[in-house]
């Protein structure tokens, strides 16, 4: 066999996906690898959960915005669940114990003194637009509804342009799964293209959680 044939017969090594899926929270962190732009954590929520959670009206689901560092989350998150007088519970406590790991797991892979931390109940049609987020990292999980939709990336500038008319393929992050998002600052043009999924003709509402590290404007 001449040299020429040998090389032609090596075989070829496929490249490194921007998408990793991953099976515990500390191995979120492998975002941080130069060709990963979205790292994926599918986990189950424990038994009941998701019935308490759907059993919910949506004014009992708690929602508002503030900013925690570390290990600080769990009392403004009280507050939340105090505030749409929602019932002391093994699974309220769950939901917020699981919100506040969240935060310092997202602190601590992002490497961020506070944490902007977003809870939504949402039950319209929020950022149904095909984007890119223009941060570093951005971290988010839906513990209620359907969980947000990103593209292949070799699809994303077709959906960029379609927009509602896109009618390709579309991936959607489960219940309860963590998806980590590598933003435009960090990845450019090869960051995720992503959206919130429509709801509203479906009349259900969203129960969203998005954190991102906080900035300050100087």
């Amino acid at each position: 066999m001449s040299r020429s044939s040998a090389v032609l017969m090596r075989p070829t090594v496929p490249p490194p996906s921007p998408v990793l899926e991953v099976a515990s929270a500390d191995c979120l962190a492998g975002i941080a690898t130069g060709t990963t732009t979205l790292a994926i954590w599918r986990r189950s929520a424990p038994a009941g959960l998701a019935e308490w959670l759907d059993g919910l009206r949506p004014a009992q689901l708690p929602e508002g915005q503030f900013v925690a560092a570390p290990g600080h989350a769990t009392a403004p998150l009280q507050r939340l669940a105090d505030a749409v007088a929602l019932s002391a519970s093994p699974e309220r406590d769950w939901l917020i114990d699981d919100i506040a790991m969240l935060v310092d797991l997202f602190a601590r892979i992002a490497r961020c003194a506070a944490v902007n931390v977003r809870l939504e109940a949402i039950d319209h049609d929020a950022c149904w637009r095909f984007h890119r987020d223009y941060v570093g990292l951005r971290l988010n999980t839906t513990y209620r509804g359907p969980g947000t939709q990103w593209l292949p990336p070799e699809r994303a500038e077709a959906a960029l342009r379609a927009q509602r008319r896109y009618r390709g393929p579309l991936n959607e992050l489960p219940r309860f799964s963590v998806g980590l998002f590598k933003g435009v600052v960090q990845a450019g043009n090869d960051a995720i293209v992503h959206r919130s999924p429509p709801v509203a003709r479906h009349r259900l509402t969203r129960l969203f959680l998005c954190l991102d590290a906080e900035t300050r404007d100087d």
